[in-house]
């Protein structure tokens, strides 16, 4: 029997974490990237620290990393870990919508398998 609960916690811990990336995406987006095109160390990390979608996503990040480490007390390392794999179908799926990008067909048969892992580890 699935356990509905831990899966639940999952795919939130998987949307922080994915999100938190598609944030940080975007501020190196509206930065120019960092340490690309002649800028300098200096200029990247400043850039870095004046972004407000860089600090949104390192929140992000910080409160999915917390909520991890509540999900590593309580359950076994080896169910739970690779359940979060489902966070790079996420990440293609986020990388589509946001982003325009274009995911090819070994892309989509990969996301699949990985679904169905996801699957059969939340039955198990």
């Amino acid at each position: 029997m699935p356990n509905l609960k831990l899966i639940l916690q999952i795919l939130l811990l998987v949307s922080m974490l994915t999100t938190g990336n598609v944030l940080w995406k975007y501020g190196l987006i509206g930065i120019g990237g960092v340490f690309v095109n002649g800028k300098s160390f200096f200029n990247s990390i400043k850039d870095l620290f004046i972004s407000p979608y860089i600090w949104l996503g390192a929140l992000l990040y910080i409160l999915g990393t917390l909520y991890w480490f509540t999900l590593l007390s309580k359950h076994n390392f080896s169910h739970i870990y690779p359940m979060i794999s489902i966070g790079y179908v996420f990440g293609m799926i986020a990388g589509m919508f946001f982003f325009k990008e274009t995911i090819s067909i070994t892309g989509w048969i990969g996301m699949g398998i990985i679904f169905v892992g996801f699957i059969i580890l939340s039955i198990g």
